[in-house]
């Protein structure tokens, strides 16, 4: 239940992460337009006001001529705009008025005039200030806008900061509440396994039990259909009940311990060669790239049972006069293997689920096969267990199985898991 805390605890934290940056994002463009509107207003008011801004009184004539809006414009709002225009005569000579601005002078006016009015827009930005060019081009009007600006970028980062700060203190919160959270999760989940393995035990005795009373008829009365397939559905129903116990016991922990160098070479090619008779029997060509050497720091049981597994995967879907393709590589993250089996492929059907209890993708993986559909999933949480990932990978010939382990295992003080 880590795990789900974790998870739970992340998706808290990244939904107030994601929330906070929309909120913020969203503020800093409204105030950005905001002033940006303002700014090409006041512009315009004095464009048409032949270059210098109105009083409130002449304002209102030219708001209601003009559609121009500005809320709070007053009787100071002349005095506190900070501006200059460059005026050009009928033989492009310029004119200045930089009475109203004091970090420039005539000639930076002249050139910020002269390129913009080589702009296509008459309306824009250059640097700090918003500019206006008017209809023939005889004016052009700079407004510096750069403190509004500049106080929108400071209460961004405020927020920002802010915005950080509530996000720790939910995560932090939550990640406390979340124990409360899961604890009914927990307590389902421990229901169902000590379920498991309470019904798994109970069923160990009956079956003992039909087994050896068949083994008395098959003495008493010879072998027959009936008996054979009485011991046949005890064998497979043991099996499953087995593995349930086994899958059970995996998901008991959350890392391995007692681990030890395992020769996943020699491992890979001793299990795969304990298969060649029902390969025989198929006409199976087997193929091995395998490279030598490799040696894995891991749970050598559970990398036995997960070659095992893997390997009879293929050996009971692998079409017959097909073949089953082995490889085994190392680089310095991870030591990867993987099975190719040929077989017939349903495009349709989800493979990632093919790890999953139960799951039979298609009407060729029955129970005619021997199968219970447990092993694959006791497959993943072997290589959960190695910090690894498993996946079905299926092709228009067949149907690969790709593993990769972690080189470097984790200890954990958990008891021994086999």
């Amino acid at each position: 239940m880590k795990k789900l805390r974790k998870k739970i605890v992340l998706g808290v934290f990244m939904s107030a992460l994601v929330v906070f940056v929309l909120t913020i994002l969203l503020v800093y463009i409204s105030l950005n337009t905001q002033v940006t509107y303002r700014a090409d207003s006041m512009t315009k008011l004095i464009v048409q006001n032949n270059g210098v801004p109105p009083i409130k009184s002449e304002f209102e004539k030219m708001d209601d001529e003009l559609g121009i809006r500005i809320a709070d414009y007053n009787e100071e709002s002349p005095y506190r705009l900070r501006f200059f225009t460059v005026s050009y005569d009928d033989n492009g000579y310029a004119r200045c008025d930089i009475s109203h601005i004091a970090k420039i002078d005539e000639v930076s006016a002249v050139l910020m005039a002269d390129s913009v009015r080589s702009e296509f827009d008459k309306t824009g930005s250059y640097e700090n200030f918003r500019y206006r060019v008017n209809e023939d081009g005889s004016m052009v009007v700079f407004v510096d806008y750069s403190e509004e600006y500049s106080a929108i970028d400071w209460l961004t980062v405020l927020l920002a900061l802010i915005a950080l700060g509530f996000i720790i203190m939910i995560t932090v919160v939550f990640y406390f509440l979340s124990k409360r959270i899961v604890k009914p999760f927990e307590e389902n989940s421990r229901m169902q396994k000590q379920f498991i393995t309470d019904a798994s035990h109970e069923l160990k005795t009956p079956l003992a039990i039909i087994s050896a009373n068949a083994e008395v008829l098959a003495y008493k009365t010879g072998e027959n259909e009936w008996i054979d397939n009485i011991t046949a559905q005890v064998d497979r129903v043991s099996g499953l009940v087995n593995e349930l116990l086994t899958l059970n016991r995996l998901e008991e922990v959350e890392e391995i311990t007692d681990t030890e160098p395992v020769d996943m070479s020699a491992l890979v090619t001793d299990t795969a060669s304990s298969f060649d008779e029902v390969f025989r029997s198929k006409s199976v060509e087997r193929i091995d790239e395998i490279e030598p050497d490799v040696i894995l720091n891991g749970n050598k049981p559970q990398l036995e049972r997960l070659i095992s597994v893997l390997v009879e995967n293929a050996s009971k879907y692998v079409d017959e006069n097909g073949k089953v393709h082995l490889e085994l590589s190392k680089d310095l993250r991870y030591t990867t293997f993987r099975i190719f089996n040929s077989c017939e492929i349903d495009q349709d059907v989800d493979y990632s689920h093919l790890f999953d209890r139960f799951y039979r993708p298609d009407s060729s993986r029955t129970s005619s096969t021997g199968g219970h559909g447990i092993g694959l999933s006791i497959a993943k949480r072997i290589v959960t267990l190695h910090n690894g990932t498993i996946e079905a990978i299926p092709s228009d010939d067949g149907l690969s199985i790709s593993v990769k382990l972690s080189n470097k295992i984790k200890a954990s003080k958990q008891k021994k898991v086999n």
